[in-house]
């Protein structure tokens, strides 16, 4: 159930999404045409000024609209009025959680993905109209990258799967910790954004709080800044780097886990929908 579930989220967020990746792309690719145009004097230059607001445009939309989308369909679909249907379903309330987290974290990873694809086709296009052979310039670039790749030891590897799983942890932290809030302010019944805003602050505050208490914003943040820039042994045994990856898993793991357990304890013990 939680794949058909999957499915239908990815579905939702890909009818407004790939479009816009789509656009974005497209226009990356403009801009650089169009950038490339007026330095060769082919076009006037306020067309330098032009193309690149639109393509932040756009790109400023796919962030906003991710972000949109990952509220709304939270609340639209669990707290609102579709709440009646979805909660009447066979499947239990961590499995709907579980599909909004799991397709948000995807979804952002590929708004990423599609700014990291757009800024190299702007760069790409720019560099193959200005007369240069693009495969000449990138050729250093690739071969440090072939480089380094040849230097690869088992413990490196360790830390960009650690590094991976870290931001994947922080990701849905950050969206765990928005579904927590608008939990908790849908128990306002007249204020259910003022409710959530304010559960939201409240989040914040008390995370700092405690990040204060244990110690994180004094001599133990020192020692862990002095443990990660330790000169990095390529053979040895010793991985503090990994360490510290490790201890910020457990720590975001630990948070993400309370604000699971209070956006569960509120959808499945206290459900106020619309």
């Amino acid at each position: 159930m939680l794949g058909k579930l999957l499915k239908y989220e990815m579905k939702m967020f890909g009818r407004i999404l790939l479009p816009l990746y789509g656009l974005l792309i497209a226009t990356s690719v403009i801009t650089g045409l169009s950038l490339s145009a007026v330095m060769n004097n082919v076009l006037d230059e306020y067309l330098m000024a032009f193309m690149p607001i639109v393509y932040g445009v756009i790109l400023v939309a796919v962030g906003v609209m991710t972000i949109v989308l990952l509220i709304n369909s939270f609340y639209k679909n669990l707290l609102g009025r579709e709440g009646y249907l979805m909660f009447s379903l066979p499947v239990s309330t961590n499995k709907l959680i579980s599909a909004k987290v799991i397709s948000n974290v995807i979804w952002i990873i590929f708004s990423v993905l599609a700014f990291i694809i757009s800024a190299s086709a702007l760069a790409f296009t720019m560099i193959g109209l200005s007369g240069e052979d693009p495969v000449t310039i990138a050729t250093p670039t690739f071969e440090e990258i072939a480089h380094t790749l040849s230097q690869v030891t088992p413990t490196m590897i360790i830390n960009i799967i650690l590094g991976i799983v870290v931001l994947i942890v922080i990701i849905s932290l950050m969206i765990i910790r928005i579904y927590a809030a608008m939990a908790i302010g849908s128990q306002w019944n007249e204020h259910r954004i003022i409710g959530s805003i304010l559960a939201y602050g409240g989040f914040q505050i008390a995370e700092a709080v405690i990040m204060t208490i244990l110690g994180m914003t004094g001599y133990a943040s020192h020692y862990i800044f002095a443990l990660l820039n330790r000169p990095f042994d390529m053979n040895g045994v010793a991985n503090p780097f990994g360490f510290g990856l490790l201890i910020m898993i457990v720590g975001f793991g630990i948070v993400a886990a309370i604000y699971w357990f209070v956006t569960w304890y509120f959808l499945e013990k206290r459900l106020n929908l619309e």
